[in-house]
C-alpha cells in the first residue's frame, strides 16, 4: 500500500502530525510522567487497625523513591476491583510515606493504582 493511501484525505495526515508534535502528553512529558510513576512505590505494613477491620488486613502506604524530586500524583482507589474514588497529592523524596488505607475491608480487597504522575518543577 502506498503512503498516500494511508491517509485520506491528506489534510488528515497533516493534522495528525501537528497534533502529535504539539501534544503535551507526548515525548518528553511522557518520559517525565513515566519516571515519576516509576518513583512511586506501594508498600504494605502491619497495622493493628487494619487487622481488626479485616483478618489479614495491612496498611497500604505510598512512598516516593525519586532521588531528589517531589512527585505530584493522582491515584484511583479500587474496592472489590471497582473504581471508587481518586486521590490527588504530592509526596516529597525521602519524606514520610503517605497512608492510603487498608488493603482488606470487610473481607474484600482494596487497592490503588496510579492514574497519572509528574515530577514537580524545582524552584530556584
Amino acid at each position: 500500500m502506498s503512503p498516500v493511501g494511508l491517509c485520506s484525505p491528506p489534510a488528515l495526515c497533516t493534522l495528525s502530525l501537528v497534533l502529535a508534535l504539539f501534544n503535551p502528553a507526548s515525548g518528553a512529558s511522557e518520559a517525565a510522567g513515566s519516571e515519576a510513576a516509576g518513583a512511586l512505590v506501594f508498600e504494605e505494613q502491619l497495622d493493628g487497625k487494619c487487622q481488626i477491620l479485616s483478618e489479614g488486613g495491612k496498611l497500604v502506604v505510598l512512598r516516593n523513591t525519586h532521588a531528589g524530586r517531589t512527585v505530584r500524583y493522582r491515584l484511583i482507589r479500587l474496592f472489590a476491583n471497582v473504581p471508587q474514588s481518586r486521590i490527588d497529592g504530592e509526596i516529597e523524596p525521602g519524606g514520610a510515606p503517605q497512608k492510603l488505607g487498608c488493603n482488606r475491608v470487610g473481607g474484600r480487597q482494596q487497592s490503588w493504582k496510579i492514574e497519572r504522575a509528574a515530577l514537580v518543577e524545582q524552584t530556584p
